[in-house]
């Protein structure tokens, strides 16, 4: 459990409250899961342990191993396995862009290991260039005429019909 505390002389942490808007707030949900790295981020998110996965209601404690078995993502090793060994075409609809990567079910824990180390090493993504249009585009919208400048159109129109209806 790794928790954030301000230190005499340091600045104060950046501290956030987790708003979860309409979602249900049941044990283990992925809204704690998100609160959980944010906080490992150092992020001051004020909160318990209560609703992380691995909580036990009876013994009022929180086993640290199902955490972070379910960070580096044991539960979906096991359901990969059990899933090609049940059902090897809903294994591969399921989980065919991890097979299409090279990821099994026995390499999720170290793909998830060098991720974070990755985020460890550079956690700032660099910023995308954006892609200017070559020529802006052009709008082509007539420009609002003034009163008289209407009324002399009209006036136009309606000789240029009197004209017609006059040579037929």
């Amino acid at each position: 459990m790794y928790t954030v505390e301000e230190k005499e002389g340091a600045p104060r942490p950046f501290k956030a409250v987790l708003d979860v808007g309409l979602k249900r707030t049941t044990t283990g949900n992925k809204v704690f899961a998100i609160m959980k790295g944010a906080a490992d981020g150092g992020i001051l998110v004020p909160h318990n342990e209560k609703r992380f996965v691995g909580y036990d209601k009876e013994s009022k404690e929180l086993d640290a191993e199902v955490l972070k078995d379910h960070i580096f993502g044991a539960h979906v090793s096991e359901y990969m396995q059990n899933l090609q060994e049940e059902n090897p075409g809903k294994y591969e609809q399921q989980f065919s862009r991890w097979i299409k990567a090279g990821v099994d079910s026995e390499g999720i824990e170290e793909m998830y290991t060098t991720i974070h180390a990755n985020i460890r090493k550079k956690p700032l993504t660099p910023k995308k260039e954006k892609k200017k249009p070559a020529k802006p585009e052009k709008r082509h919208l007539r420009r609002k005429l003034a009163k008289s400048q209407r009324d002399d159109r009209v006036m136009q129109k309606k000789q240029h019909y009197w004209k017609k209806n006059a040579s037929e």
